[in-house]
């Protein structure tokens, strides 16, 4: 059994003196936001504490059926209120197998970070980390609570300073690392949140690290999502996105289906827009009246490419026919996939008024240059 310690009680004077746990993010507050994710991992031991700002984070805590303790001394800092809530947790749930110790002010943990450190839990420290840098929220194993509750609540370095040893949970999930110290802290985390269901860029090549892609798959798909990324931005979609779409269409090459496989993979990590976008990436028609969106830039992306190298949508089917030459039903199976495919590359084309196959040559041409080394 599980719990969470959310810690709430700070002044927040760099956000002007305000309650960060009530700030929308960008309709949930902050506090709402939290107790969300660790339900939907099925942590429902969740304990607030308050400090400044007691009355309204108080009120807010009942509204959401949060259990609340207040730290008399906030003032103390930080490890002052993981001491009270950790009193609180273990007289109220002594046969604790853990708690997630998360700051109030990093609301954007995604799902996928708790249920990974919920599946990889040891008796040791477990800590969250993207690319190297760790976030939020640490599990902190039951074994360790008596020597915590030992210490001073005014210890140096807080916290951090005694968690170890511990092991550091690689995640594809960056969002856990924002937090909202200044007003632009918060207009990043407002404008990242209705996202949390795709992946950006850098955390679409870290989930491909994670999975141990080999350099010729990761070849493929920096070049699917260049040209993704390209078609994007001439049809008015979201750049970003589609790259993203394209690093990740081939998410589980080598199971049959690997599309469908590779969509369900996402889903499980609770990413179902990312899902979307490679879920047909294999095949698909799109009637007329649906506007083209970053799923069908995809699709078209992966006829564009051999491997890295462009080639046209007849001579990357015709490489498919070559291969089932005497098995005709293959065959027409293949043809099929190829009128799809020439007939959102005709559609594509009247909208923008320049040949994709053209836009795609030129982003593969300079595809080098959408990576940078931080999201190598």
């Amino acid at each position: 059994m599980f719990a969470a310690l959310i810690l709430a009680a700070g002044q927040g004077r760099r956000m002007g003196s305000v309650a960060k746990a009530l700030l929308p993010v960008p309709q949930e507050s902050a506090l709402a936001t939290l107790a969300q994710t660790f339900r939907l991992c099925g942590v429902e031991r969740i304990v607030v504490v308050s400090g400044w700002h007691a009355e309204v984070v108080e009120g807010e805590a009942r509204r959401l059926g949060l259990a609340l303790v207040q730290n008399a001394q906030p003032e103390l800092g930080m490890f002052s209120s993981v001491l009270t809530g950790l009193t609180t947790l273990s007289r109220r749930w002594p046969e604790l197998s853990g708690v997630f110790v998360q700051p109030v002010d990093c609301p954007l943990v995604r799902v996928l970070t708790v249920e990974h450190l919920l599946a990889e839990r040891r008796d040791r420290v477990a800590i969250p980390s993207f690319a190297g840098q760790s976030g939020h929220p640490p599990l902190l194993p039951a074994s360790l609570l008596p020597q915590l509750l030992s210490l001073p609540p005014d210890l140096p370095g807080g916290l951090q300073s005694v968690l170890w040893p511990r092991d550091d949970v690689p995640v594809c999930d960056s969002a856990m690392l924002l937090d909202m110290d200044s007003p632009e802290d918060y207009a990043r985390i407002k404008a990242v949140q209705p996202w949390l269901e795709a992946l950006y860029p850098h955390e679409a090549q870290e989930l491909l690290r994670l999975r141990s892609f080999s350099a010729k798959a990761f070849a493929h798909a920096r070049a699917v999502g260049s040209v993704a990324q390209a078609l994007a931005e001439k049809a008015g979609c979201q750049p970003w996105l589609a790259l993203s779409g394209g690093l990740l269409h081939d998410l589980a090459k080598g199971w049959p289906d690997h599309e469908i496989v590779g969509a369900k993979w996402l889903c499980e990590l609770h990413l179902p827009l990312m899902a979307r976008l490679i879920a047909d990436h294999r095949d698909l028609t799109v009637p007329d009246e649906q506007a083209i969106s970053e799923r069908e830039l995809v699709y078209l992306a992966d006829k564009y490419c051999f491997g890295s190298q462009f080639v046209t949508i007849a001579q990357r089917f015709g490489q498919k026919k070559a291969l089932f030459t005497h098995d005709p039903l293959a065959c027409a199976a293949i043809e099929r996939r190829m009128q799809h495919a020439l007939c959102l590359e005709k559609r594509l084309h009247r909208e923008l008024g320049q040949a994709p196959a053209l836009i795609a040559r030129q982003a593969l041409r300079t595809s080098t240059g959408l990576f940078s080394d931080a999201d190598s």
